[in-house]
């Protein structure tokens, strides 16, 4: 028996000590106006018997009531524990689907992030092929002029600053454009793509005298012409 329980029983206990003394108070009672009206009360016996026995049914309904709430209450004191313990799983479970989807979150807006990250890395890498492929199919269709090499090798100064003009961004290349001996090559070959092969011929031979001097004494066999170097065939 828990502590409940027994507060219970002892309850009962009361409740009918409690009637007990009701009832042994009231025969004390009826046999004090006995002794004083005994005349009187002959009549009242047989009332008074049946109001005992009426007292008495009362205390059987009394008690039956008791017992009965007594099994009321146990059965709303489970009741209430079970719903207690309905309530605390239904709460744990909520806070675990929360957790979950908390977590689920979390991973979502880290796979979405990652995800952004690798295709904007993609995109770059898609714009930097595009813009690849243009830079080259705009050096092999480059279509330029000859004269901007003519006038480049004047003096130091126009070589310097075609130089600047065309390597900008590129400090190695700047210096190596500025210091070479071979700067009609050079500029002929910025000038001219490869998909104008013969136009960027007639530069070189155009700006390049030395080259030209180079193919015309050569006697130990037949030299062609290609791109800005003299194959020997």
């Amino acid at each position: 028996m828990n502590k409940k329980e027994g507060d219970l029983e002892v309850l009962v206990k009361k409740t009918n000590n409690i009637a007990m003394q009701a009832i042994q108070r009231e025969l004390s009672l009826e046999d004090l106006i006995r002794q004083e009206e005994e005349e009187k009360n002959r009549q009242e016996e047989e009332r008074l018997r049946k109001q005992i026995e009426a007292e008495k049914n009362k205390k059987n309904c009394v008690l039956k009531a008791i017992t009965e709430k007594k099994r009321e209450n146990e059965y709303s004191l489970k009741t209430l524990e079970a719903q207690n313990r309905i309530d605390a799983i239904k709460k744990e479970a909520a806070a675990q689907v929360m957790k979950q989807r908390n977590k689920l979150k979390a991973l979502l807006a880290k796979i979405r992030q990652q995800s952004l990250l690798k295709r904007t890395q993609l995109k770059q890498e898609l714009m930097d092929v595009r813009s690849s492929i243009a830079n080259e199919l705009g050096k092999a269709y480059k279509k330029g002029d000859v004269n901007k090499c003519l006038e480049a090798l004047k003096s130091e100064t126009t070589k310097i600053n075609y130089c600047t003009a065309l390597y900008m961004d590129d400090f190695g290349l700047l210096n190596y454009c500025k210091r070479s001996d071979d700067f009609c090559n050079i500029c002929c070959n910025s000038e001219f793509g490869d998909m104008h092969q013969s136009e960027k011929e007639e530069c070189i031979l155009k700006t390049c005298p030395k080259k030209v001097n180079e193919v015309e004494k050569e006697k130990d066999g037949r030299w062609i012409w290609q791109g800005p170097q003299l194959v020997k065939n």
